[in-house]
């Protein structure tokens, strides 16, 4: 029975993710392993390719005489993709493949980096999706002139929605038609109207997506008017501001350094998060390290958040995400945490303490 092939140009929908996680970590086991791979498009497919032999070859040699030969045929459902040609949008790929008989062969391509690293066990490894998930998330960018505006939504460091903003346009007639006061008056209400516009697009936007962060990028006066014509819902939802204007219509530049900074926003939040643990753990509060603690603050149906350390093992990390993500947890990653590090990598935000705990 041959393997079904699912490929996207890339995937910027984090429902379309969740569906994946949910269905890779719930996949039912075989005699057959799986293979995960993590493609780094940036480096060239010769590189990749060597070095998924590489680690192929090693890894097959840990295997039983048994597993080898659906090994081999999944190791060929990939060297078929890593041979792919991609968009140029896409740099990453996580590749998922199965022999035997009931196959699986599912390649998701990304718009963000991911690092390149292979796997192979019974379950496929879904770590660097969650991480990719707690990282990038959702966002809005407003990029303001004088003149238009471009507002993104960036899902998955993929632009999802793009919406123009004009700003409407007014002949100057000085002179016998108007005069400059008249003139000065009607500008003071194009603008006005102007940034109404970008207002409303915004509001429509973030409510609909459910967003919570925002970054204006542009000149500073338009990026300044902007700011204050938001309401303070919105106001509060402004993360930061990146004060540089396009290269004409190329907003690429200015969209790379938004994606940066919602990355170091992000980090400053899952370093917000680990303080948050860390407070409850010293109160005896409404929280528990250790992986005992936390798989069983899951089983329970106690925790609200996983918290995890890159660092933690990769059969633990594994085991945890895959309960998160079938129990629809939030999942923070961090790492290099002391108080994680010092019981076992891992802690549970929890709501409620049951008495076994």
């Amino acid at each position: 029975m041959p393997a079904t092939t699912t490929t996207r140009p890339h995937v910027k929908d984090l429902v379309s993710l969740r569906r994946h996680l949910t269905a890779l970590a719930t996949l039912p086991m075989t005699p057959a392993p799986v293979i995960s791979a993590f493609l780094d498009l940036r480096y060239p497919v010769d590189s990749q390719h060597s070095a998924f032999n590489q680690w192929f070859h090693a890894a097959r040699a840990t295997l039983n005489t048994a597993e080898r030969p659906l090994f081999d045929a999944a190791r060929a459902d990939v060297e078929t993709l890593l041979r792919q040609s991609w968009p140029e949008s896409v740099n990453s790929v996580a590749v998922f493949a199965r022999a035997g008989e009931t196959p699986l062969l599912l390649a998701l391509p990304f718009a963000a980096h991911m690092e390149m690293s292979f796997h192979t066990g019974p379950m496929p490894t879904i770590f660097p999706l969650v991480q990719l998930k707690d990282r990038f998330h959702r966002f809005v960018v407003a990029i303001s002139s004088d003149d238009s505006s471009r507002i993104f939504e960036i899902t998955l460091g993929a632009i999802s929605e793009q919406i123009l903003a004009v700003r409407p346009e007014m002949h100057q007639r000085v002179g016998r038609e108007w005069t400059r006061e008249h003139y000065n008056q009607r500008k003071r209400e194009h603008d006005k109207r102007f940034l109404k516009d970008q207002v409303a697009i915004l509001t429509s936007l973030m409510e609909k997506r459910g967003l919570n962060h925002l970054i204006l990028a542009g000149n500073q006066r338009a990026v300044s008017a902007l700011h204050a014509a938001l309401p303070k819902d919105l106001q509060s939802r402004v993360a930061d501001s990146v004060f540089r204007s396009p290269r004409g219509q190329d907003y690429s530049e200015v969209l790379e350094e938004a994606v940066s900074t919602f990355i170091e926003i992000e980090q400053n939040e899952s370093r917000s998060t680990v303080q948050t643990l860390h407070e409850r753990v010293r109160r005896n509060g409404l929280a528990v390290v250790g992986i005992h603690a936390s798989r069983e603050a899951m089983v329970n149906g106690a925790a609200s958040e996983l918290v995890i350390s890159e660092e933690l093992p990769e059969a633990d990390r594994e085991e945890l995400v895959r309960m998160a993500t079938t129990l629809e947890l939030p999942v923070e990653v961090c790492e290099g945490d002391e108080l994680l590090a010092s019981h076992g990598g891992v802690g549970c935000l929890l709501r409620y303490r049951p008495f076994d705990l």
